[in-house]
């Protein structure tokens, strides 16, 4: 158990991260296609909820937002037989889902990925990292969705800008990735 954090929720260090996860959560591609060089063949996105709802009040104000308005929020786990990789929450406004990226409120069990590095207007902001503790609100989140007690937590999130509109990424690594 890490001692009470000195630093605020995503404003961790690269190098505060213990070696199993640090190669993980400073890696910038793709999570699917790490998995699979790494020899992890059979992930799969297990889609947990998905569907227009109000985002959360920082994720409003990194988007642009207005109080009150909807996105649409998917939160998934990817899994393999027996594993638990990562838990993902993906905010995409209204006004993203235009032109071709309507295709991102049809992912179904799609890995984001698969279509954000396809597309070669695809920005991806700088990390910002946590560690997420037992009793705090996004690891008691993903500890519910991940069905099972766990330690602390490494996250990261990002911005995505494609075609110049944004979406917000939350990826937390599941104990599990500290494996492989």
């Amino acid at each position: 158990m890490m001692k009470k954090r000195k630093n605020p929720l995503w404003k961790i260090q690269e190098a505060e991260i213990p070696g199993p996860f640090r190669v993980w959560v400073g890696f910038s591609g793709s999570f699917m296609q790490r998995l699979v060089q790494q020899g992890i063949n059979n992930a799969r996105i297990q889609v947990l909820q998905e569907g227009f709802a109000c985002p959360e009040t920082e994720e409003r104000k990194l988007l642009g937002i207005e109080d009150r308005k909807h996105a649409l929020v998917r939160e998934v786990l990817i899994v393999s037989v027996g594993k638990q990789w990562m838990f993902a929450r993906t905010v995409i406004p209204r006004t993203t889902l235009t032109g071709e990226q309507q295709q991102l409120a049809q992912l179904k069990d799609r890995s984001l990925g698969s279509v954000l590095f396809k597309d070669p207007t695809m920005k991806r902001s700088a990390f910002e990292i946590a560690c997420l503790q037992p009793g705090e609100r996004w690891h008691d989140k993903v500890k519910q969705a991940a069905d099972c007690a766990l330690p602390d937590l490494w996250a990261r999130r990002s911005l995505f800008s494609v075609r110049d509109k944004p979406l917000l990424l939350t990826e937390v690594f599941l104990p599990d990735i500290a494996t492989v």
